[in-house]
C-alpha cells in the first residue's frame, strides 16, 4: 500500500510540474552582419629567367604568376607597377611582362588598360604571366633584380 501511494503522489508531481511549465513566451531576435566588397593578393610565383646570355639571338622567356580573391560580385582592375627593367648597380636589364603565352600583350603597369573582371566566387584566381627579354642586349655580367608591385583595385 506504501508503494501505491508513493507512486500515486509521484505521478501527481509529474503531472503538476508539467501544468506549471506549460506557459511560454517569445521574442525576436535580430542577426545582422554586412559584407563589404574586398580583394586581396594571395600569393605571387616569381618570374624567374635563370641565365640570360647577351650574345643569343633569341629572347629569353620565363613564367611566373599570381594569386588573388575576392568577394563575390566584386569588380576589379588588375596591373603591376613598376619599370620593366632589372638592375644591378648601375646596369639596366629590359624585361617585359605579358598576359598571354604568346608574348603579344604586354600586361597593364597602371589603372588605364588594366584588366577587368568581376568575381563569380570568393575563389582563388590565378593570372599566369609571362616575361621575356629582348635578345642581345648590351649588358655586362652581374645579377639583375626588380620588384614589382602587383596590384587589385576594386
Amino acid at each position: 500500500m506504501k508503494k501505491l501511494i508513493v507512486v500515486t503522489m509521484l505521478v501527481a508531481l509529474v503531472a503538476m510540474s508539467g501544468v506549471a511549465m506549460a506557459a511560454t513566451a517569445t521574442g525576436s531576435l535580430n542577426v545582422t552582419a554586412a559584407v563589404t566588397p574586398s580583394c586581396r593578393v594571395t600569393g605571387t610565383t616569381a618570374i624567374n629567367f635563370g641565365s640570360y646570355d647577351p650574345t643569343d639571338t633569341s629572347p629569353k622567356d620565363a613564367a611566373g604568376d599570381f594569386t588573388f580573391r575576392c568577394t563575390k560580385g566584386t569588380a576589379y582592375n588588375l596591373y603591376i607597377t613598376g619599370t620593366r627593367q632589372m638592375t644591378d648597380g648601375t646596369n639596366n636589364l629590359g624585361f617585359e611582362i605579358y598576359s598571354d603565352a604568346t608574348r603579344t600583350t604586354a600586361y597593364p603597369s597602371a589603372l588605364a588598360g588594366a584588366i577587368s573582371g568581376t568575381s563569380a566566387n570568393n575563389a582563388a584566381n590565378t593570372q599566369n604571366l609571362y616575361g621575356r627579354i629582348s635578345a642581345e642586349q648590351d649588358v655586362p655580367a652581374g645579377a639583375y633584380s626588380k620588384s614589382l608591385t602587383v596590384t587589385v583595385e576594386y
